[in-house]
C-alpha cells in the first residue's frame, strides 16, 4: 500500500525502522528501486503474502488513527496524547487550580480582616473548592492510567506485534533477493555448487515467507477481536468516569440571586 504519506511498497524490499506510530518505510527506496530497474530484476511476494501485507498495513495505520483519537479523549493535548504510551500523563489544570486556592486562601488568612474594627469578619475559606479540584485531579489520572490498561492489546500491536510483522517482511524481501541471485549466478554458472546454493536459498525464501504468513495469521488477524473488545472497554469505562467526576462534585445549596434568571436545577 502505497500513500503520499509512506514511499513504502510492499513490492519492495523495506527496513523496518521501529517506532510507534506511522507504517515501517525505507530512507532510500528511490534508489533501491532505480537500481532494480537497471538490472532488469523483477522478483516479488506470492500474491497470497502481498494481499496478507496490504491488510496488514491498512489494519496498522486505522488502528494508528484510532488509538491517536482515543488517547486524546484523555488527555486533551495534541502532543501529550501521542506520547501517553511512553509515561502516563494528564493535564494539571484541576492540580494547579486546587493548589493556587490554596496558596490563595492562605494569603487571604494573613491579609487585612474584613467588616469593621468592632465586628470583624473572616473570609470564607477556599479550602472545600481546592479540595475538590484536587479530588477531581486524582480522579482524572486514576481514569488515564485504568484506560492505557484497557488500550494494551492495541498497543502492543502498534508498538510491538507491527514492527516484528515489519522484521519478517523485511527477512522475506532479503530471502526474495538472495534466492534472485543465486538464479542468475546458476544460470551463469551451470556447476552443481550453484544448484545447491540456488536451493538453500530456495528453501530459506519459502522458509521465511512461510514465518510472515503464520505471524501475521496467529499474532495480528487472530488477535483482532481482542482489539476491539479493548476499546469497546474504553468506552463503557469513559461513560463511568464522567459519573464519577459528577459524584466528586459536592452540591452546594446557594440560594439564587433574586437578580437572575438563571435558576439552578431542582
Amino acid at each position: 500500500m502505497t500513500t503520499k504519506e509512506s514511499t513504502k511498497s510492499v513490492d519492495e524490499g523495506t527496513v523496518p525502522q521501529k517506532g510507534f506510530y506511522g507504517l515501517a518505510d525505507h530512507p532510500n527506496h528511490g534508489i533501491i528501486s532505480s537500481i532494480l530497474k537497471r538490472k532488469n530484476r523483477k522478483f516479488e511476494m506470492t500474491k497470497d503474502a502481498k494481499n496478507m501485507c496490504k491488510n496488514v498495513e491498512a489494519y496498522k495505520a486505522s488502528a494508528d488513527h484510532l488509538h491517536q483519537a482515543l488517547n486524546y479523549m484523555l488527555v486533551e493535548n495534541p502532543v501529550t496524547s501521542k506520547h501517553l504510551h511512553e509515561a502516563v500523563r494528564t493535564e494539571p489544570t484541576y492540580r494547579y487550580a486546587g493548589l493556587y486556592m490554596r496558596t490563595y486562601d492562605g494569603v487571604n488568612k494573613k491579609g487585612r480582616k474584613l467588616g469593621s474594627k468592632q465586628d470583624l469578619k473572616e473570609m470564607e475559606s477556599l479550602e472545600p473548592v481546592a479540595k475538590v479540584l484536587l479530588q477531581l485531579d486524582a480522579e482524572q489520572e486514576k481514569r488515564v492510567k485504568k484506560q492505557l490498561e484497557h488500550l494494551k492489546p492495541l498497543t502492543k500491536f502498534i508498538g510491538e506485534d507491527y514492527w516484528e510483522y515489519a522484521r519478517l517482511r523485511k527477512t522475506y524481501w532479503d530471502a526474495l533477493e538472495a534466492y534472485d541471485d543465486a538464479v542468475t549466478l546458476q544460470n551463469k554458472e551451470r556447476t552443481e555448487e550453484a544448484e545447491r546454493a540456488t536451493a538453500n536459498a530456495q528453501n530459506w525464501r519459502n522458509e521465511c515467507r512461510q514465518k510472515m504468513m503464520v505471524f501475521i495469521e496467529k499474532t495480528i488477524n487472530e488477535n483482532k477481536g481482542k482489539h476491539a473488545e479493548c476499546v469497546l472497554k474504553f468506552r463503557d469505562e469513559a461513560i463511568q468516569f464522567h459519573k464519577s467526576m459528577a459524584e466528586s462534585i459536592p452540591a452546594f445549596d446557594v440560594a439564587p440571586d433574586a437578580r437572575s434568571a438563571i435558576q439552578p436545577p431542582k
